[in-house]
């Protein structure tokens, strides 16, 4: 019987992997675009591979179309794959509550007329490139490495060589993408931004911390390979043993995954509101996340509410923060035990990262990446011109 479900699982998985290659196949195209600017930029439409809720990646589009949206210009969304309209909407507002701009039917995707055209995923680039407008590229992260290498990673790959104007999300995208592919478009890139308002400092006495004999600590985990999903329950569990041989109790609440995802030695939490991710913020001493890639919002979010941060110094966080803003760990476990005992020991060094974070995320807003975006957008005129 087992083996059975395990042939009828995989048979599963490889009709959606297949009708998925296919879908995108049949829109591959590897000719570069000719980019031609536009005289003037009113009408701009982000495209994108559904509207999913809970995902950064559709929140910060969200975020900067809106933002677009408040400067003037008539922003659209569309997904080039088909989903309910009223789906998508329904998504779009718990990612973001009062996003601006239209979303518009799949179906309309290369009728509508736009000045400006945005890929917002690697697969998205595939349409993007057949839809009316400029040609831009919202570059999120380095999507290759979604992927063992192979004909995924090098379809994602190629799409940074195929001639779209690239803006890169951080500086990380932009230093993969000219030190891995022949890229001979433009690619600029804009500050990695946080929401301030959303996400605020709640008081912690880190003096506590020397004495304490109990701790929890909110680990973020998805089941992706960028978030290093098993290296961390591994990392966390070990921990969680030494730390209870030295008379601490160590509280692990897992959360971002559904509640399917099973996670050793704690609580999987699932997916959070942003009320119930304050919380969780406010309950906790530590929190930990794997930005292996880009980096995602999540550790802006535990910074701004003053909660230590624990990252892996194998990732991309240094690129995002100055020095001395959160634990950074090898992926021994030995080297996290040390580092936590450490700051439990030493609590003062804890405020000192707190201020020095928060005066870093105090210069941060989308506002002004998207005064920044708005300023790459007005050089393609002038270029033009």
């Amino acid at each position: 019987m087992l083996n059975y479900l395990r042939r009828v699982n995989y048979i599963r998985k490889q009709k959606i992997q297949k009708e998925s290659m296919s879908a995108i196949l049949s829109a591959v195209d590897f000719k570069k675009v000719e980019n031609i600017a536009p005289n003037k930029i009113e009408t701009i439409m982000f495209v994108l591979p559904g509207m999913m809720a809970y995902s950064g990646g559709h929140t910060s589009v969200l975020r900067l179309g809106t933002s677009l949206v408040k400067k003037g210009y008539n922003v659209r969304y569309v997904s080039f794959v088909p989903q309910d309209l009223e789906e998508q909407k329904k998504n779009a507002e718990i990612n973001l509550k009062e996003y601006k701009g239209e979303i518009i039917d799949h179906s309309k995707i290369f009728d509508v007329k736009n000045d400006i055209v945005i890929a917002t995923s690697w697969d998205s680039v595939y349409y993007a490139k057949k839809a009316s407008g400029y040609k831009m590229y919202f570059v999120q992260d380095y999507e290759p490495f979604f992927h063992m290498y192979g004909e995924m990673f090098l379809l994602a790959q190629k799409t940074y060589e195929l001639g779209l104007h690239m803006v890169s999300l951080g500086q990380w995208n932009k230093y993969m993408i000219e030190k891995n592919c022949e890229v001979d478009s433009s690619i600029d890139f804009i500050t990695f931004p946080y929401e301030a308002s959303e996400y605020y400092e709640i008081p912690r006495n880190y003096l506590e911390y020397k004495n304490k004999k109990e701790f929890t600590i909110a680990v973020y985990i998805k089941d992706t390979g960028k978030r290093a999903p098993y290296l961390l329950q591994h990392m966390i569990v070990s921990l969680k043993e030494k730390l209870k041989s030295d008379g601490i109790t160590l509280n692990v609440k897992y959360y971002g995954e559904k509640l399917d995802f099973k996670c050793e030695g704690g609580e999987n939490l699932g997916k959070l509101s942003k009320s119930q991710l304050l919380e969780l913020y406010q309950n906790s001493d530590f929190g930990m996340v794997a930005s292996l890639t880009n980096i995602s919002l999540v550790p802006y979010e535990m910074l701004a509410t003053g909660l230590p941060l624990i990252e892996l110094e194998e990732g991309t966080f240094k690129y995002f923060f100055p020095e001395g803003c959160s634990i950074l760990t090898s992926f021994d476990f030995n080297d996290l035990y040390e580092k936590i005992k450490y700051y439990i020991e030493n609590p003062n060094k804890l405020k000192n990262m707190r201020d020095k974070s928060i005066a870093y995320l105090d210069t941060l807003s989308w506002e002004k990446t998207a005064n920044e975006f708005e300023s790459i957008l007005n050089k393609i005129i002038k270029e033009e011109a």
